[in-house]
């Protein structure tokens, strides 16, 4: 059903080879973000045209050709451990999306541990969040890969409980939901974890949450309320470490379809306007956001 092409299966094998080296031998935080950029920009591609608008919050903003400049919004948020990433190197993923949604797209910037641990990123996304419902224009979608994706699960929690507007819809790739426990076993015993060694959430773990109770609903979603929030799409790989968050977060939200692809890495939608199934798999994603908006 969703069979793998020979440009696919070459991104698989990066992953599987050079990235997941990167990810297990390279220490330093301000180092992965380089290579992370780097690998980023390459691996993935903007819609032809596109070009992302930086705000004075430093988020990115983006509308495809023929999109109103007050069309509905949809907000992204970066995965990347809490250390790495930004709104640029996920630009091909959110560009893409909102591409096919025809939708803004916004991609808000966040403070990285370990410089800023939490509750830094938390309060960053809830900010900006609160800025796009003060602005009148609250998000009709919300959407986050892995760490985003818990970011994302936290802003829909804090928008239930203050009584804020919430979103029509939410997609979430790979996502983080559960910090607490021995997480590093979570990843050595996932059958088919393609990206991530068991070293990388470890040093995580360490440098995002240091002697924090990471069963704080705050910090692992899952184990607060996930009830009364929009209906959800969920993607992930099939095997891979995380797809154990994303069947909890499944059962746990009231309207949740769990989609498992196989053979694929974690958050493969990277490679978007490169890799196919990467392009096929935001497609789906956009098709649930355009039925539910």
């Amino acid at each position: 059903m969703k069979n793998l092409g020979a440009l696919d299966r070459f991104f698989v094998f990066q992953a599987r080879t050079l990235e997941r080296a990167v990810l297990r031998f390279v220490g330093p935080q301000r180092i992965l973000r380089v290579l992370f950029a780097i690998s980023t920009r390459l691996g993935g591609k903007l819609p032809s045209g596109m070009i992302p608008i930086r705000d004075k919050a430093d988020g990115l903003w983006f509308r495809p050709d023929g999109v109103d400049r007050d069309a509905p919004i949809l907000l992204y948020i970066h995965g990347g451990g809490f250390t790495v990433g930004s709104p640029r190197t996920h630009a091909p993923l959110i560009g893409a999306l909102a591409q096919a949604t025809g939708l803004r797209a916004y991609g808000p910037r966040y403070r990285l541990a370990p410089e800023h641990p939490f509750p830094a990123a938390r309060e960053d996304v809830i900010a900006a969040y609160e800025r796009l419902v003060e602005a009148g224009t609250p998000p009709v979608a919300i959407g986050g890969d892995s760490a985003g994706g818990c970011l994302a699960l936290s802003v829909l929690q804090h928008a239930r409980d203050t009584g804020l507007p919430l979103p029509k819809c939410v997609c979430l790739i790979g996502p983080v939901a559960d910090l607490s426990g021995e997480v590093e076993e979570r990843f050595e015993g996932a059958s088919n974890e393609l990206l991530i060694p068991p070293q990388w959430p470890a040093r995580i773990k360490d440098a995002y949450l240091p002697g924090l109770d990471r069963t704080n609903p705050k910090i692992s979603p899952l184990l607060g309320d996930l009830t009364g929030l929009p209906p959800t799409l969920i993607q992930a790989a099939e095997g891979e470490a995380l797809a154990q968050d994303s069947a909890q977060i499944a059962e746990a939200i009231d309207e949740a379809t769990l989609d498992l692809w196989p053979g694929l890495m974690h958050v493969w939608h990277l490679h978007a306007g490169l890799m196919p199934v990467a392009d096929r798999a935001i497609a789906e994603l956009a098709s649930f956001i355009k039925a539910n908006t």
